[in-house]
């Protein structure tokens, strides 16, 4: 944690004595020390040379006494999972192919072997938008730890806007197949937003997803999602294929199509930041072996719920309905 360097030199004044003899007492830093005040003293500059030792070995420990406390940190935090992920748009078949980038949390608010129930934070900024989340969820493993099942709830905000929506999710995982449902529901009425109207959308998605024993991990997948209000329908679906290609780092590619007919292939990158707990075991590279047998996922527990972060919306423009996020 080399920034912590000029707070470690600063605090070197109000080190104890006592850690400092610590350190020189291990090792080869004493005897290191020693000669090198012996050396500066034979050429009348001991008093200085002293000074520098000291001063070292209060970084050092200092340096030390920090990286001993991130770790521990680290290991004891109840933060089980950072997601920072940058790509193209995902479903928004209207509106190009402009960038979205998303953070997502979740926070350990009780574990036991069998269950695990957390709290979920995110925001979301698409086409100059941006929407936060939070979300309760619950999450059950059975004693093999090879299958989840589980429930959550949602609540998203467009800070822009001011849309509102709630939103409910059941998931089943395993490590050879992976199936999830939610469902949304649009708070807020019709709101004026730059000049046009805009009508937040109920709507659903499911996605099943198939894991493939190659690279750090990968899957194939089907992903729909379908949107209303009022006698108002679109519908999106999408095919694609993701791979973990390094640690923490995924690719993705897709096609996708909209009940208008119209089709289009989207790229994506992500890197997850897992921390705290097992969710920091640091992810094997697949042998591309097939087995048909159960692996256990307890990892899975502590990721973050996949869902539609973003609120579809209904938008009159001059006269001709079109949607997007």
């Amino acid at each position: 944690m080399r920034f912590f360097t000029v707070l470690a030199c600063s605090a070197s004044l109000l080190v104890p004595a006592t850690l400092i003899a610590e350190d020189l007492a291990t090792g080869t830093a004493l005897p290191a020390a020693v000669q090198n005040i012996a050396s500066a003293a034979g050429s009348g500059t001991g008093t200085d040379s002293i000074k520098s030792e000291a001063a070292s070995a209060a970084l050092a420990k200092a340096n030390s006494l920090i990286d001993r406390g991130e770790a521990h940190l680290l290991a004891t935090s109840d933060f089980t999972h950072l997601d920072i992920s940058i790509g193209s748009d995902s479903f928004g078949l209207d509106s190009g192919s402009r960038t979205k980038t998303e953070i997502m949390s979740t926070y350990r608010l009780r574990e036991t072997d069998s269950d695990f129930i957390f709290a979920q934070g995110s925001a979301v900024d698409f086409d100059g938008r941006t929407t936060v989340n939070f979300g309760l969820g619950y999450r059950h493993i059975n004693d093999g730890d090879t299958v989840i099942t589980g429930v959550n709830a949602f609540y998203d905000y467009e800070l822009d806007a001011k849309h509102r929506r709630t939103g409910v999710g059941v998931e089943l995982l395993t490590s050879m197949l992976e199936m999830r449902y939610n469902r949304y529901s649009a708070q807020t009425g019709t709101r004026l937003h730059k000049g046009y109207n805009e009508t937040a959308l109920n709507g659903s998605d499911y996605k099943v997803a198939a894991n493939l024993p190659y690279f750090y991990a990968a899957d194939l997948y089907y992903r729909r999602a379908n949107w209303k209000e009022g006698g108002y329908r679109t519908s999106h679906k999408e095919w694609g294929v993701s791979a973990e290609i390094l640690p923490y780092l995924t690719l993705g590619m897709a096609r996708q199509r909209a009940d208008s007919g119209k089709r289009k292939s989207v790229a994506s990158m992500s890197y997850a930041i897992p921390i705290g707990g097992p969710a920091r075991d640091r992810p094997e590279m697949q042998d591309g072996t097939w087995s048909a047998k159960l692996m256990p996922i307890r990892d899975q527990l502590y990721r973050p719920v996949e869902r539609e972060n973003r609120i579809m919306k209904k938008t009159i423009k001059l006269g001709v309905v079109v949607s997007g996020y």
